[in-house]
């Protein structure tokens, strides 16, 4: 039987606060009571590969069984272990609640819903699919720190038989271990990306159900190891250094730009699979391709810059924990801390903080400067009538700008 030990705890809740976590989990069980009904009413509507873009898309749900079981069990598994958890007084927060659920939502809406049909015809939508599934839904996901309350809610056959021996194994240890190194997770993670960006790789994972699947999967993977590592309550020395973490951040922020600038300001077309399989609403392809590498430059980088803001949080709570097992006679875990040690790193963390408040600004700059740029290039065929000139020796008509 795994023993589930509280890490970085909140303390005890008072008798309210209990009382509101218990109205909120009663409340919730009663949708999970219902969800199957729900998922049952719209799979009825399963419908993909050859829709018209002119049909209603309301009716078209690619569902798939398999991600559905897996979703709710997941669901299940997360308000169980929490229940759990709260009666051995391990608290879960709000955040930690919604944070699950919304990340649980943005899987479901990037795979289980028209969006994925649309994402198979138009580059722009195709590149939203993938921000929720390699960046917002992890991120949401590994912000609620759900590996205690899913362990926790497991049937106990389920763990004893399967979970412990798995997670027990040599070999599964050691490459866990492996994989969840900075440097490892970060290249996984930017690496996904890159990969599956390659036109020739892209347009055959367009153009293959299986490739596909790889696809998506490995960019909803990649993105739970890496954020899963960069918001592990855990500090050092037993986690990544957060210093480490903003690293891993950083890295990820500034590979979205070559990749989205590159995408944006190009002039011939890369991803000609959306062609073949038809590209709805009538989209131009350089328009749509434009679109696509605006997503994977602006939102990929600012959804970053968000989570560098968590972690910043997170590193404050961390400090202030250690500072206060420090107080309370306990060694600091972290050689050569002490209270300057500690008063210094406050003030760096808010210097930082301040700092990083000033990149959106510097962002939305930048995106200014390129649509100035890209009207003044765009300028002669766009801007200017165009008018019709007949000559007179030949009756034809001349075209020129004015």
């Amino acid at each position: 039987m795994i023993k589930l030990r509280k890490i970085g705890g909140e303390g005890a809740m008072d008798a309210g606060r209990s009382s509101g976590f218990s109205r909120h989990q009663t409340g919730l069980r009663a949708h999970v009571m219902v969800l199957p009904w729900f998922i049952l009413a719209i799979s009825s509507a399963q419908a993909h590969g050859d829709e018209q873009a002119g049909q209603s898309l309301l009716t078209q749900w690619p569902i798939n069984p398999e991600l559905l079981i897996v979703l709710l069990l997941s669901l299940v598994f997360f308000v169980r272990g929490t229940r759990h958890l709260q009666a051995k007084g391990v608290v879960t927060t709000r955040g930690q609640y919604w944070a699950f659920y919304a990340g649980l939502t943005a899987i479901f809406l990037a795979l289980q819903t028209p969006l994925d049909l649309v994402a198979e015809h138009v580059f722009y939508v195709h590149q939203l699919q993938h921000l929720l599934l390699r960046g917002v839904a992890p991120l949401l996901l590994m912000l609620a720190v759900p590996a205690g309350p899913l362990i926790a809610g497991m049937p106990g056959v389920l763990r004893r038989s399967v979970l412990v021996p798995v997670m027990t194994h040599g070999g599964v240890r050691s490459a866990f271990r492996f994989l969840a190194r900075p440097v490892v997770c970060t290249l996984l993670y930017i690496g996904s990306l890159y990969a599956w960006q390659f036109p020739a790789y892209h347009d055959a994972a367009l153009l293959s159900a299986p490739l596909h699947y790889l696809m998506h999967m490995t960019m909803l993977l990649s993105g739970m190891l890496f954020f899963g590592c960069v918001f592990d309550p855990r500090p050092s020395p037993w986690g990544i250094p957060f210093s480490s973490r903003l690293i891993m951040l950083g890295s990820s922020i500034f590979a979205n730009i070559p990749v989205g600038a590159l995408t944006t300001l190009k002039t011939t077309v890369l991803y000609v699979a959306y062609d073949r399989l038809g590209r709805w609403w009538g989209m131009e392809p350089l328009v749509d391709e434009l679109l696509g590498g605006l997503i994977l430059w602006i939102p990929a980088s600012m959804m970053g810059l968000l989570a560098v803001l968590f972690l910043v949080r997170l590193w404050g709570k961390a400090e202030s924990k250690l500072d206060l097992r420090r107080q309370q006679g306990f060694a600091s875990p972290i050689k050569g801390r002490n209270s300057a040690s500690a008063a210094a790193s406050d003030q760096a963390r808010r210097r930082m903080a301040w700092s990083l408040a000033v990149l959106p600004v510097l962002m939305f700059a930048a995106v200014i400067l390129l649509a100035v740029w890209m009207s003044q290039r765009t300028a002669p065929s766009l801007l200017h009538p165009v008018l019709t000139v007949p000559t007179s020796a030949t009756g034809l008509s001349v075209t020129k700008l004015r």
